[in-house]
């Protein structure tokens, strides 16, 4: 930081900064830019308005927990149909969310909705389930029993 605050004496021109602060200490940033001693006090005023927009628009942007909770909760009454792994992915692309996913698992089938979005082809993640067919047999059994189970369910009935 006495670094960062010295900057202004070690140089023999003017220097403008910016801290960015993302709100959660996930992400912090400080831009130093230099600054034109010839312009006048608007020009300088309006060039640093314009670099620091283009700063916070290029940051990254992080939301708590309880911020997408309540969108996935509200995605569920209105879109019931809509899988949580579309609706995570659509959050994530229009409030340019940049946290990480709660698991590796989360994470990869983000991953695929986020293509399939960006390509425009939503049947992509149908289609890699459907090539999928190297099915483990050491499930044979379970399913053998489930099924002899389930029929005497629906027998009993």
């Amino acid at each position: 930081m006495r670094y960062i605050k010295g900057l202004p004496n070690t140089f023999s021109f003017k220097i403008e900064e910016y801290r960015f602060n993302s709100g959660n200490n996930i992400f912090n940033a400080i831009s130093v830019w230099r600054i034109d001693e010839q312009a006048d006090e608007d020009a300088v005023m309006q060039e640093n308005t314009r670099i620091i927009s283009k700063l916070q628009a290029d940051a990254p942007h992080y939301h708590t927990r309880a911020m997408r909770v309540n969108y996935l909760r509200t995605c569920d009454l209105l879109l019931p149909k809509a899988k949580p792994s579309a609706l995570r992915t659509i959050y994530r692309m229009l409030t340019g969310d940049n946290s990480a996913a709660e698991t590796v698992n989360e994470a990869k089938v983000d991953e695929r909705i986020r293509l399939a979005l960006e390509l425009g082809d939503p049947e992509i993640a149908i289609d890699l389930r459907e090539h999928n067919n190297r099915q483990p047999s050491k499930y044979d059994i379970f399913w053998k029993t489930a099924a002899q189970f389930l029929a005497g369910k629906a027998a009993a009935i």
